[in-house]
């Protein structure tokens, strides 16, 4: 039977493909540090001197039913980190949950193959009393004993294609695990991301309206002042309604995501929870990946294909078995034993021994065996055909995602620069309407395009940190 640390050992593979590298793991941290999906985190202070290993090493570790997970406290939801998040997930997942059963059922199937290689043993032991109603009255007992073998010595191979299908069944039920992990990290990417940015354009609103609230104090003190009109003051108010209606439906947006995230953890939701810093992860790579060696890297390890090849394999090896079922095969059985005998028989033991070869030779089944043998053909063609449109989606997957992300990096650099340019003019047109030499449309126009800015920036930073993590996913690797 498979090793329970050999059940989790293809899980372990995948997310070392997720991962692919190694980080900086923070002392004494009790989580994983899944945050790595996006990119390698930075440094802070003490952490530089940890070890670094392998986050993929402990992923066992957050499976449903196992004690970490079982003695996992509650998230920190003052600072919940991407890790944090998903290795909560991970525990409650009931796709995992059922993932995990597969493996353990077609575990048992390859140990019921294995044993079917075998020789089958048998004892019995039998107890029986007669006695005669006639003149005589004759009566006697008997117990006996026995101790029998049967093994089938040839079968044409289907004993072992048999057990060679329960094997590729369990490689496919192990892939399927890793593809249900995939799907998994993937919707808590996606409601963390929409919380990422809800927070983020909640952040660029409250900015924008604190922004617009020191614009209208500005021609409130000038029309105080008597040195500005009424109607600079009355636009000014104006764009600091409109700045906080868009802080007002932030904030909702806000909510929206924080109680959907809330509810995907297990917890309540009205659950209050903040997010820790991510920007970092939203950071250009060092280099664009490439795509060649991504797809090639894919079509070998991502799980799904593995799992759709290994079902198309099983389903040959169950063909060969069918074949073989069709010639028959050879057994050989034997028992020996003892009885003893009590009554008018007359006392006394009696050794038994029998030896037996059996030749088993099917006939007048080639119509069964040809309609199974068309069916589980059938069967074949449609997983290969099934293979193909997988191949084809994980390609057009890292296409997207990779052009995704070489858009996003020149637009994160961009949106950079707009930033920088918009914040220094809104500076200017503040200290010129300050100094009595610029107008109050000047200065709403330039925090108007600063505002705008701020977004644009936000939407490159979430652009970046969804198409690295997209492009990690298709391909089955992470930290590009």
């Amino acid at each position: 039977m498979t090793p329970v640390s050999s059940r989790w050992r293809p899980l372990a593979l995948v997310l070392a493909l997720l991962s692919a590298g190694v980080v900086k793991a923070q002392v004494g941290d009790p989580h994983l540090r899944l945050s790595t999906l996006l990119a390698q985190p930075p440094v802070f202070g003490v952490e530089e001197a940890a070890p670094t290993r392998h986050w993929a090493h402990g992923a066992e570790r957050w499976q449903p039913g196992h004690r970490d997970c079982a003695a996992t406290a509650e998230p920190p939801w003052e600072r919940l980190t991407l890790g944090d998040a998903l290795a909560r997930t991970l525990c409650k997942s009931p796709a995992l949950r059922q993932a995990l059963a597969d493996v353990a059922e077609q575990a048992a199937g390859v140990e019921l193959g294995e044993v079917a290689l075998r020789p089958s043993w048998n004892a019995s032991v039998d107890y029986s009393a007669a006695r005669n109603f006639n003149a005589t009255g004759n009566s006697g007992r008997t117990i006996g004993a026995s101790l029998g073998l049967s093994w089938a010595l040839f079968d044409f191979g289907q004993r072992s294609a048999s057990l060679r299908e329960a094997r590729l069944a369990l490689s496919a039920a192990m892939a399927s695990q890793g593809n249900a992990l995939l799907e998994s990290v993937r919707e808590l990417l996606r409601l963390y991301g929409e919380a990422v940015v809800a927070t983020a354009s909640l952040e660029a609103a409250t900015e924008a309206e604190a922004t617009a609230s020191r614009t209208s104090a500005a021609a409130q003190a000038r029309y105080d002042a008597q040195v500005g009109n009424q109607i600079d003051r009355l636009q000014a108010q104006t764009a600091l309604a409109q700045a906080t209606l868009e802080r007002v439906r932030a904030q909702s947006n806000w909510e929206n995501a924080r109680g959907h995230l809330a509810l995907a953890l297990g917890a309540d939701i009205e659950q209050p929870l903040q997010l820790a810093e991510w920007t970092v992860w939203a950071r250009p790579g060092p280099e664009t990946p490439d795509l060649a060696a991504l797809r090639s890297e894919a079509r070998a390890q991502h799980p799904r294909l593995r799992a759709a090849q290994a079902q198309i394999d099983a389903l040959q090896a169950r063909l060969e078995a069918i074949q073989a079922q069709g010639k028959g095969s050879l057994t050989v059985s034997a028992n020996g034993g003892t009885s003893r005998n009590w009554g008018a028989a007359g006392n006394g033991n009696i050794p038994t021994a029998n030896a037996a070869i059996v030749a088993n030779m099917p006939l007048f089944n080639g119509r069964e065996s040809n309609a199974q043998q068309a069916q589980v053909l059938a069967q074949k063609s449609a997983r290969e055909a099934g293979l193909e449109t997988a191949r084809r989606e994980v390609d057009s997957q890292l296409w997207q995602a990779h052009q995704a992300l070489l858009t996003s990096r020149q637009s994160l650099l961009a949106s950079e620069r707009l930033l920088v340019s918009a914040n220094n003019t809104y500076k200017v047109a503040q200290g010129r309407y300050r100094a009595g030499v610029g107008s109050i449309l000047e200065l709403l126009n330039a925090q108007s395009a600063l505002a705008d800015a701020r977004r644009q920036r936000v939407s490159a930073q979430v652009d970046q940190l969804t198409a690295r993590t997209q492009l990690g996913l298709a391909s089955g690797r992470a930290g590009l």
